[in-house]
């Protein structure tokens, strides 16, 4: 979908859980650790990193997204991993962005509208609000495509990055059993 930078990617992996607790651990700057570099590997993340779940943000320079929860699931050597990737922490920060910009979007229409029945000319932009709308219009609409746009472009090296790391292979939704599933 444009402009949404969230996406779930299911993984399978032979790994049982304490060795999957152990491969994120060594790519993260653990924050109950006060991030302090336990080993001499170069890191990937900061957060927080747990044999349940692990909640992480890409600190490297390396093409892959930004944010990464996730959640570990199953028994023994059949484990399934559940993780949200995102260009942003939370739906919510970009659900904030959408409204901030429909929000500006009707009102910069409807003094446009009201302008054009009034004056017949374009004194719209003479009023600072209406500059202030339009000027944070273009601001949040252009912090959208942006982030949607690098997200995009982090997907696949997210998604082989944690295939690489986990030793998994990508499934869809539908072939995690229910009993794992939201």
């Amino acid at each position: 979908m444009f402009g949404f930078p969230f996406k779930t990617l299911y993984l399978k992996t032979s790994l049982n859980r304490e060795n999957i607790h152990q491969a994120l651990l060594e790519h993260t700057y653990l924050s109950d650790m006060k991030y302090k570099n336990i080993g001499q590997s170069k890191k990937t993340f900061f957060g927080e990193v747990s044999n349940q779940d692990f909640k992480l943000e890409t600190i490297n320079n390396k093409a892959i997204s930004n944010f990464a929860h996730g959640e570990i699931k199953g028994v023994e050597n059949d484990m399934y991993l559940i993780i949200h990737i995102g260009a942003l922490e939370h739906i919510r920060i970009y659900a904030l962005f959408l409204a901030t910009f429909f929000v500006s979007t009707f009102f910069l229409f409807e003094g446009l509208y009201h302008n054009y029945l009034d004056t017949y000319g374009p004194s719209f932009f003479d009023s600072q609000i209406n500059l202030v709308l339009t000027v944070i219009e273009f601001i949040l609409l252009i912090i959208i495509v942006f982030k949607w746009n690098d997200f995009r472009r982090s997907l696949n090296p997210t998604k082989q990055f944690f295939e690489t790391l986990l030793q998994a292979k990508s499934i869809q939704k539908q072939e995690v059993p229910s009993i794992f599933r939201r």
